[in-house]
């Protein structure tokens, strides 16, 4: 039982008789059998989601409507993907975004935030949601800060190696979403849906017309008023699909 209680689900209890003995022994291989199973699954679905999702959702804690939740999201993008992938071989761009996506969610990690999934080139990540923050706005926009930092990392590291370096947008807004395992019967993925997606998502488009890196919402900026940032003002602007313009602001 001691190898049991240590994750070790290779051990087998003897069946050595037909009596009340043996069928505990029977039922305790059993139990062993179902443990390994289960934890085989939580560590193979622990690859593609979070620990922290996977552990809700392994628990049953996702409920199947989904859940109306406040947080602060975040989209990342990669500025001249099409290009910088037209010029290299293939091997070459899955080793860089394999590179560039473990900095980038380390950076997210490390302020308590989930990356949500990774498309292309782009990041979707939340701070709030599946695990509770107060202050979800604040480090939201401190893994941005910290994501330039290792962003600018990769780039020393690529100059020194005679390649080209890259650049990034980061678009970041705070509001209410449906937060839920959204899917068909046979692929479920943790997902958040919303304006706030769709508003966090053309702040990151914004950047290209500002020749900004980070864009935060005026309703962001509010929420972590007083903290150590530096914001620039850029105006109001009417971002595609929106009816009304929103104040955005650069993350100096």
């Amino acid at each position: 039982m001691e190898d049991i209680s240590q994750g070790n689900y290779n051990t087998q209890v003897p069946v050595v008789s037909n009596d009340e003995f043996g069928l505990i022994a029977a039922k305790t291989n059993e139990m062993i059998k179902g443990l390994k199973e289960g934890d085989f699954c939580q560590i193979s679905f622990g690859r593609f989601v979070t620990p922290e999702i996977s552990d809700r959702i392994l628990k049953g804690q996702v409920p199947v409507e989904g859940e109306v939740i406040n947080v602060t999201i975040m989209l990342c993008d990669l500025r001249g993907y099409t290009t910088f992938v037209e010029r290299r071989d293939p091997r070459e761009v899955v080793s860089f975004l394999n590179e560039y996506f473990s900095a980038m969610e380390q950076a997210v990690k490390q302020y308590g935030g989930i990356v949500l999934q990774l498309i292309g080139d782009e990041i979707e990540a939340v701070f709030g949601a599946p695990i509770e923050l107060s202050d979800h706005p604040e480090k939201a926009v401190m893994a941005a800060l910290e994501m330039r930092e290792r962003l600018k990392d990769l780039n020393r590291k690529r100059v020194s190696m005679k390649k080209d370096p890259v650049a990034h947008g980061i678009g970041i807004h705070t509001g209410k979403v449906l937060a839920g395992s959204i899917g068909s019967e046979d692929r479920m993925v943790y997902s958040m849906v919303g304006d706030t997606v769709n508003t966090a998502s053309r702040l990151e488009s914004l950047n290209k017309t500002h020749g900004t890196d980070i864009l935060i919402s005026q309703k962001t900026k509010e929420l972590v008023r007083g903290k150590n940032f530096n914001f620039s003002s850029l105006g109001k602007t009417a971002l595609r699909g929106k009816s009304e313009e929103i104040e955005n602001f650069k993350v100096l």
